[in-house]
C-alpha cells in the first residue's frame, strides 16, 4: 500500500480508512480464497438401469414414495421410443401408487395403468396391468349399502382380462374377483329388499329376492335371500311359493339356523291358519 493511499485513508475517516484497507487486504489474497474455494464437482449420474434397481429394492422394503420419485426422475432420461426400460418404469409407477394403497393412489394407480396399456397393449405385462386396472376400480368401490357404479366399472374390465388375453394367466384370478363383485352386488340387491321387508312392503321385497336368486346364483348369502322370501312370502299369504323357496332351503342348508327358523315359521302359520278357519266357521 502506498503511502499517498495510506494518507487518503486516514483523511477519509475511519470507515473509508477500513474500506480501503480491506479492499488491499483482498488483492493479496489467493483466488481460491477470495472466491470462496472452488465448487465441488457434480457427482455422474448413476446409469438409469441401476437407479431403477434401486427403485425396486425401495418397493420390496415398501417404501413406495421414495420409489417413486426415484422412477419419475428417470422418465426425462430415457429416450421416449425406448421399448425395454421405459414401459417398466411406468409400470413400476403405477404400482407403487397401487401398493400405497388409499383411494386418491386407487385412482393415480389406475390412470397409470390404462396410460400403460395405452401405450403398449401388446407388451408382455399388458395383461397384468389389464388385470390392475380392474383391481384398482375394485379397491375403488364403496359399500354395498352405497352406489355400485365402480364395481360395474371392476367387472367390466376383469371380463377384458379373458378377452383380450385369452392365454393369461391372470384369468383364474380375474375370475375369483368377478365373483366377488357379483356377491358384492347381489349384497347391494338384499340390503335393499331387507329396507323394503322391514317397512312391510313385502311385494317389493319379494321383487328384490327373486332378482338375486336369479341373477346372482353363487351369492354366498343366498340362503338368508331363501329365509327372507319365504317369509315375505307367508306375509302375503302366498303359502306354496313361500313353501317353494324353504324347500330350496332345506335341501341347500339341512342344519343351518335360517331352516329350523323357516321351518317354525311354516308350523306358526299352519296353525294361525287353523285358527282362522275354525273361527269362521264358528260363525
Amino acid at each position: 500500500m502506498s503511502t499517498r493511499t495510506f494518507s487518503a485513508a486516514r483523511r477519509g475517516g475511519g470507515a473509508a480508512s477500513i474500506l480501503v484497507v480491506g479492499c488491499a487486504a483482498l488483492a493479496f489474497l489467493p483466488a481460491g480464497c477470495a472466491s470462496g474455494g472452488k465448487h465441488k464437482k457434480a457427482e455422474p449420474a448413476l446409469p438409469p438401469a441401476q437407479v431403477y434397481q434401486t427403485a425396486m429394492e425401495k418397493m420390496q422394503k415398501k417404501r413406495y414414495y421414495t420409489a417413486r420419485g426415484l422412477l419419475q426422475g428417470l422418465l426425462p432420461r430415457i429416450p421416449p421410443d425406448d421399448r425395454d426400460l421405459l414401459p417398466r418404469i411406468q409400470l413400476a409407477i403405477a404400482d407403487t401408487f397401487f401398493k400405497e394403497r388409499g383411494q386418491l393412489n386407487y385412482g393415480e394407480a389406475l390412470n397409470s395403468y390404462r396410460t400403460f396399456l395405452t401405450y403398449y397393449p401388446n407388451h408382455p405385462e399388458a395383461e397384468r396391468a389389464q388385470y390392475m386396472v380392474g383391481m384398482s376400480l375394485f379397491q375403488q368401490a364403496l359399500s354395498p349399502d352405497r352406489d355400485q357404479a365402480l364395481t360395474y366399472q371392476a367387472i367390466s374390465e376383469f371380463n377384458k382380462v379373458e378377452t383380450i388375453y385369452p392365454a393369461s394367466t391372470f384369468i383364474p384370478e380375474a375370475k375369483r374377483k368377478l365373483v366377488e363383485c357379483n356377491d358384492r352386488l347381489a349384497e347391494h340387491e338384499r340390503l335393499v329388499g331387507h329396507f323394503y321387508q322391514k317397512r312391510k312392503r313385502f311385494n317389493a321385497a319379494i321383487d328384490r329376492y327373486r332378482l338375486i336368486l336369479d341373477k346372482y346364483p353363487q351369492y354366498t348369502k343366498s340362503d338368508r335371500v331363501l329365509f327372507d322370501i319365504g317369509s315375505c312370502l307367508l306375509r302375503v299369504g302366498n303359502r306354496p311359493e313361500a313353501e317353494e323357496f324353504f324347500g330350496r332351503l332345506f335341501q341347500d342348508k339341512p342344519a343351518g339356523k335360517p331352516t329350523a327358523r323357516a321351518r317354525k315359521l311354516l308350523a306358526e302359520y299352519d296353525q294361525e291358519q287353523q285358527k282362522l278357519t275354525r273361527k269362521a266357521h264358528r260363525k
